[in-house]
Parts: C-alpha cells; sequence; structure tokens
C-alpha cells in the first residue's frame, strides 16, 4: 500500500513538473512577434479637464483666462479704490480668492488629493477590448496614454501599467520603448519606480517637466518676479513666431504702441518707486496678494492635485510646502502624504533611478529645446527656455547661458581646458558636460514647447529602433547641437553651425524712463486719434 501512494505521489509530482515545463516553454500569449519595430507608447504632456468629457457642450475647466482675469482686477478695484488708497486691503484680497475659488469649484481637489466628486475629467478613455495591433506602422501616436494631471502620479501609474501590459499583449513583444513629453516624463518615472523597467526598450524624454516647470515650481513656493524686459521679450516672440505674417493688432498680443505705453508707464512707475514716491501703498499690497491671496488662489484651483505636485523643483519642495501649508498642514496631511511619498520614492533618487535603468540595459535619450524667454513671472525670468520649462531642467543638468547672454569667454576656455569644449553648443549657449546623461542627451534650437515639429519622429525613430544605444556622436544628421527654422516657406531642422544658429534678442531700450514714456505717449495717441 505504501509502496503504491509512494508510485502515485511520484507520478503526480512527474506530471506537475511536465505540466510547469510545457507552461515555462509556452509564450505567455499566442500572438508572438519577432519584428525590429518594438512598440512605441507616447505618454503625452498634461491635457485640458473638461467639466464633462461625454457632453456635447463641454467646457474646459483647467485652463487660464487673461480676459476673465482682467475683469476681475479692474472692477475689483474700481470698486475697493477708497479702501485701497487707505491701506485697507481685505475688501479687494477677499474678492480675488473668492473669485478664483468659484472659477475652479469643479476643477479644483478636495483637501485629501482625490478628485471632485462630478463628472470632470480629460477627453480619452482607453480599455483592452478596443486596443489594435498596428505597431509596424512608423507613427509615433500608435499608441498614445492620456491621463488626468490632477491624479496621484502613483496612481496614474497603476493604469499605465494596465496599458502597456495590453500593448504588449495585442502586439505579441516583450519589451516596449517609452515616449514621454512635459509632465509625462513624471509619470513614466513614477510608473519605473514602482513596476521596474523589465520590460523597456528605451526610455525617450522631449521636453521633461521632471525637473520642475518654473510656472508651477515656483510660484508654488511663492517665487514671484514681475519682470518688464521678460514681458516684452515674451510677447515678441509670441508674435514673431505664432504668425509672423500677421499685423500686430491681430495676432493676439498687444499692439506695439499700446504695449510700449504700458511698459514705459510700468519703468516709470518702478523708478518713481525707487526714489520712494508714492509706490509704498503698492509695495503693502503686493506683499499682501503674494503672501495671502496666492496661497489661496493656488490652493482652491491646482495645488490640492498631488499630479501637479510633480513638477515642483527639488530645490523648491520643501519651501512650497510651507508657503502652501504653512498655516493648515493637518487640513491637507493626506495630500501632503501623497506629495511626500512621490518626492521621496521618485524625485530624490530621480538620478540614482536612471542611472539603474542604463545600467540595465534601457536605452535612455533626452531632447531638450531652447531659444525662448521663459514665462516671465518667477525668479527664474532668466533661465534659457523653450518658454515653458528650463533648458537645465529639460535635459537633466545641463548648463544654459542667461537669456539675452552668452556663457563667458572665461567659462568657456576653463571648460576647454578640463576637456569638455565639445560640449559648448556653436551659440555658446550651452554646456552639456553638466548633464547627468551628456552623451545621450540632444539640444534643439528654436522650438517652442507646445511645439512637435515632423522632424522630431525621424529622431525618436532613429534612436528608438537602433539595437544598441545611439550618442551624440554616431549619427550625423542628429548631432548635439541642432537648430530648427524656417526658410522659403521649408522647414528645416540641421546641425548647427555659426550660419544657422539664429541668435536673436530684444534689449530693453536705454533712454531715461521719462523720455521713453512721453515718446510712447505721443506714438499712442497718434495712433489712436488716426483711427477715430
Amino acid at each position: 500500500m505504501k509502496r503504491m501512494v509512494s508510485a502515485f505521489l511520484a507520478l503526480l509530482m512527474l506530471l506537475s513538473c511536465c505540466g510547469a515545463l510545457t507552461a515555462a516553454a509556452a509564450p505567455a500569449d499566442e500572438n508572438v512577434c519577432d519584428c525590429e519595430h518594438t512598440p512605441l507608447i507616447y505618454i503625452y504632456g498634461r491635457q485640458d479637464i473638461f467639466d464633462d468629457p461625454r457632453a456635447e457642450n463641454r467646457k474646459v475647466i483647467s485652463g487660464y483666462d487673461v480676459d476673465w482675469l482682467k475683469k476681475l482686477l479692474s472692477e475689483s478695484v474700481r470698486r475697493n479704490a477708497a479702501k485701497l488708497l487707505r491701506g485697507s486691503f481685505d475688501t479687494f484680497c477677499n474678492e480675488i480668492a473668492a473669485a478664483f475659488e468659484e472659477k475652479y469649484r469643479d476643477f479644483a481637489c478636495k483637501d485629501d488629493g482625490s478628485l471632485p466628486d462630478n463628472a470632470s475629467g480629460v477627453e480619452w478613455t482607453w480599455s483592452p477590448e478596443t486596443m489594435r495591433d498596428d505597431h509596424r506602422y512608423d507613427n509615433v501616436y500608435s499608441y498614445v496614454y492620456i491621463y488626468d494631471a490632477r491624479k496621484d502620479p502613483f496612481e496614474i501609474a497603476d493604469d499605465l501599467h494596465a496599458y502597456i501590459e495590453c500593448v504588449r499583449r495585442v502586439t505579441g513583444h516583450r519589451r516596449v520603448t517609452v515616449l514621454s513629453r512635459c509632465m509625462g516624463s513624471e509619470m513614466a518615472l513614477t510608473y519605473f519606480e514602482k513596476y521596474g523597467w523589465q520590460d523597456i526598450d528605451t526610455f525617450f524624454t522631449y521636453s521633461s517637466a521632471a525637473l520642475g516647470t518654473t510656472i508651477f515650481s515656483e510660484l508654488f513656493s511663492g517665487k514671484v518676479k514681475i519682470d518688464l524686459a521678460g514681458i516684452n521679450n515674451f510677447l515678441d516672440e509670441k508674435h514673431r513666431y505664432d504668425d509672423p505674417d500677421a499685423p500686430p493688432e491681430d495676432d493676439g498680443t498687444v499692439d506695439p504702441e499700446t504695449k510700449a505705453l504700458l511698459f514705459t508707464a510700468l519703468e516709470l512707475g518702478q523708478q518713481l518707486g525707487a526714489l520712494g514716491l508714492p509706490s509704498k501703498l503698492c509695495d503693502l499690497l503686493l506683499k499682501r496678494l503674494w503672501d495671502d491671496v496666492l496661497p489661496r488662489v493656488l490652493k482652491a484651483s491646482f495645488a490640492t492635485s498631488a499630479g501637479y505636485w510633480s513638477m515642483v523643483a527639488p530645490q523648491d519642495f520643501a519651501d512650497a510646502k510651507a508657503f502652501l501649508f504653512k498655516n493648515d498642514a493637518a487640513k491637507y496631511a493626506k495630500l501632503i502624504e501623497k506629495i511626500d511619498a512621490y518626492d521621496l520614492r521618485v524625485r530624490r533618487p530621480m538620478r540614482e533611478l536612471l542611472t539603474r535603468m542604463k545600467n540595465d540595459g534601457v536605452k535612455l535619450c533626452f531632447l531638450a529645446k531652447y531659444g525662448f524667454q521663459i514665462i516671465p513671472f518667477t525668479s527664474s525670468v532668466q533661465e534659457q527656455s523653450d518658454d515653458k520649462i528650463t533648458l537645465t531642467a529639460q535635459s537633466f543638468g545641463a548648463t544654459g547661458a542667461a537669456y539675452g547672454e552668452t556663457l563667458s569667454s572665461r567659462y568657456i576656455a576653463a571648460r576647454k581646458r578640463a576637456g569638455f569644449g565639445s560640449s559648448i553648443s556653436p551659440d555658446r549657449l550651452i554646456d552639456a558636460s553638466t548633464a547627468w546623461f551628456p552623451e545621450t542627451t540632444w539640444f534643439v534650437k528654436n522650438i517652442r514647447h507646445n511645439d512637435f515639429p515632423g522632424r522630431i519622429y525621424e529622431l525618436v525613430l532613429r534612436m528608438t529602433r537602433a539595437d544598441r544605444q545611439l550618442t551624440v556622436n554616431d549619427d550625423p544628421d542628429f548631432p548635439q547641437f541642432m537648430t530648427y527654422f524656417w526658410e522659403n516657406d521649408v522647414e528645416h531642422w540641421d546641425p548647427m553651425t555659426a550660419e544657422n544658429m539664429h541668435t536673436e534678442y530684444t534689449h530693453p531700450d536705454r533712454r531715461t524712463a521719462l523720455q521713453a514714456f512721453w515718446e510712447a505717449l505721443k506714438l499712442w495717441l497718434k495712433r489712436f486719434f488716426d483711427h477715430r
């Protein structure tokens, strides 16, 4: 009997082993593909949030409404003029904060960072049932992943994991390539931290926001700065690159005469203020707005979103928490727990995470854009950028010259002596050697943040379809420094040379403020009466 039982158990074990061997040898899915076209998953940057993305008359609730803000400020100033002149700011400040609370009521997350109880969200969904296999086409948009940027990045990572697994199953590929743009880089890195990278062939970032964006990072930490020259450059570039053939009054920006009057009046006011004239009330009001109203406005809109906190730079994170939660940390305790988790698990060890991925054979490619004035309302107003994110942040550490300047001759000479001369860009604006991964970091000049020229597809496909890690020295068509421009209605994306680097800057007028104001006023009055 014992022998029969033993023989029976042995037979069961043998069958089990055979079954296990058969299961191990069999593919996870019958659809196994061995083509060279590794599926590419494109993780978008943040997208519009709608009040109800399924409704025909849906409205965007996540944007900035300049006309609304202008009307709010002008009407509130008019109503409270007498109080403001007496130095009584409470009513004005409360009106502004209350207006923002109402404006973003349907957009803002709850105090714990969870989504509001409404139908708001992005206009995109996915399901395994509708996923198709079209990975063999050279199309960056074959598989796109869109997310609600308000969510906790770790929650987004869970859904992204399901999406990636579905793409792998449908295409029959074990490994995929991830292309991330702007905020998408934070979502990709959170996914890698939580789920690993054993199934990732290439990680390509384009205008990455992983090291922060000034408009969120510095506003969240209260580092506000109004820069007249920066605003002037920003508006000029918007006109020059958005629609260079449009008349000034039709391009969506301020017409030249009104803009000149506005800027010279502001400059004059600043200079009069420096003499101790009527600026004291303005200074007090601005301080109240920055210290009291700005935190309330941010917590009524973007600052209760764990996702938006991923765009706070490492150097600003502690200051931002202190600025926004200094008096009510208990109220936002669960939200703080979420943003601390991202800080501890993704933001702080980011370089180590990417290095480990590289050492494990994941191809890394980073593309940064520059040549534009950054949004001129924060302390980093002089940083070289693509108009939204600094060059240094996009490139994970490259050194950029201040906007309107070049790297100094002394700095360049020292870098050459240290053996890094080839890392200096022809336009003397970039030292690539200080980037975390200089050998796999590319730079292209004159492409703004929201632009995605067709030639980028070719670069992405060349780097991601290569059977090895390509570096900045491997492809003469795509060296480390490139320039983008239009000439005779033809789009150019070429290796940068002294002839095509196209450095243009708007420098501030050197005349006295009073003279500039008077001349601007005369021009504006002439234009005003000519149009009557």
